[in-house]
């Protein structure tokens, strides 16, 4: 197991009320770090992931408003002392035939999963910059840097090929501050809504899977790893899935 950068003592965790984004919240609290639980409606969660946490602040706020999503990144930072450690993991999910959806649920596809990542991003890129150090780690999707075709999911791939886009672009701007930005792309999970009936690796990815990824991606080791995409995929690519 990679050992996690030792500046790396305070985290933001999006979305880390439930599945997911609590299994992160929750393998970084086990590991020393002081983690801020995020929600926006699911409060009974959140209060029970901190719980299980031990030491941390709940936060929240709907981030798909910017102020919103400034007022989030500087709550944790005051409630958790500073903040060296964003993982953007919001992002809502919707199957459904493309000229059915409605323009909301269009517009939640994107703003769920790209928005909220650059308005986070945006926010603590002050505090990082000044501190000269920081990790950010964007949840994207299994070949979310290439587009991927399919009628059901258009907005949300448009909106994970974005934040690939915004991966890349954002490491490069701020790589001399001593700030890496990269992704990890989310293959199909145990939790996933549809699956292939035969994954290439003969299982889905777990919480452990994934934790594994952002391990490497907040250790010493991947201090030169900036811009860049890890699928935790098992070898599937999207397009197993029609």
């Amino acid at each position: 197991m990679n050992k996690i950068d030792s500046r790396v003592k305070t985290a933001l965790v999006t979305g880390s009320a439930r599945r997911n984004g609590r299994a992160l919240a929750l393998w970084l609290a086990g590991r020393g770090v002081k983690v801020a639980i995020h929600y926006n409606s699911s409060r009974d969660e959140a209060e029970s992931a901190l719980a299980e946490a031990g030491d941390g602040v709940i936060v929240q706020g709907d981030l798909t408003d910017a102020d919103q999503a400034a007022k989030v990144v500087n709550d944790a930072r005051a409630g958790l002392g500073g903040l060296d450690l964003l993982v953007n993991n919001v992002g809502n999910y919707l199957r459904k035939d493309l000229f059915e959806l409605t323009p909301r649920e269009w517009r939640d596809q994107l703003e769920s999963n790209l928005y909220s990542a650059y308005f986070c991003m945006r926010e603590v890129m002050k505090h990082m910059r000044e501190a000269g150090f920081g990790r950010v780690v964007n949840i994207g999707y299994a070949g979310g840097e290439r587009p991927t075709y399919n009628r059901l999911t258009v907005p949300y791939h448009i909106a994970k090929t974005g934040v690939a886009t915004l991966t890349r672009s954002a490491a490069s701007a701020v790589a001399k501050q001593g700030i890496t930005i990269n992704s990890i792309g989310i293959g199909i999970m145990e939790n996933s809504i549809v699956k292939p009936v035969s994954p290439p690796a003969g299982r889905f990815a777990n919480y452990d899977d994934l934790c594994n990824a952002l391990a490497f991606l907040i250790s010493p080791d991947s201090d030169h790893i900036n811009g860049s995409q890890i699928d935790v995929n098992g070898g599937w690519i999207p397009e197993q899935i029609l």
